[in-house]
């Protein structure tokens, strides 16, 4: 089995350097264009099912696709979702450390458990992806499109590496990255890594 990793294309809170996982936004034109871009590789790869997040910047960039295939079934699975950031979103680190200080220094102690109020922890987003993965060895499908986020990506990885969250930051994970993923004889492997642009 194969499973396409696609990050969401670029959206107007990228170009912004600040914090968002449960703000919901549109692809703005430069991320439509690398989608379109990305399309190119799926071109003549039988999708045989989608999943995204629960966010419209998944739903927009799997539309771009999957095009006028409406055979192909698109399943929202907010386990996909980004990490909510709680009251940190839509802030940079910056505007944090001003507005939040005591938790930002809580932040970089213990990064993986520190939870922003009103938001999760990362272990919990880890948690989330981690169930997904379970999940999908059970999939009889040969192709696997699943369009989220960069920390679920990232979370996907160290679980396939099973380093839980240990290497979590020594992924690069641009908008419109693609990464495949492959099942095969009960075992996850990484097949590729690509950068979009």
């Amino acid at each position: 089995m194969n499973i396409y990793f696609l990050r969401h294309g670029q959206t107007s809170e990228n170009t912004k350097s600040v914090y968002y996982g449960s703000l919901d936004v549109n692809l703005n034109e430069k991320g439509i264009q690398q989608i379109k871009k990305a399309a190119k590789f799926f071109k003549n790869i039988k999708i045989d099912k989608v999943y995204i997040s629960d966010r419209k910047r998944t739903f927009q960039t799997a539309s771009i696709i999957i095009g006028n295939k409406k055979d192909i079934p698109i399943i929202v699975d907010n386990r996909l979702n980004e990490t909510n950031f709680g009251d940190f979103e839509g802030k940079n680190y910056d505007e944090l450390v001003k507005l939040y200080p005591e938790e930002c220094k809580k932040w970089i102690e213990d990064w993986k458990t520190f939870r922003p109020v009103n938001g999760e922890t990362f272990i919990e987003m880890y948690t989330r992806t981690s169930g997904f993965m379970d999940d999908i060895k059970n999939s009889k499908d040969e192709n696997i499109l699943v369009v989220t986020h960069s920390g679920v990506i990232r979370a996907a990885l160290c679980y396939v590496m099973d380093a839980n969250m240990d290497l979590f930051w020594k992924f690069g994970c641009i908008n419109g990255d693609r990464v495949t993923i492959k099942y095969e004889y009960e075992n996850f492997y990484i097949d590729s890594i690509t950068h979009c642009d």
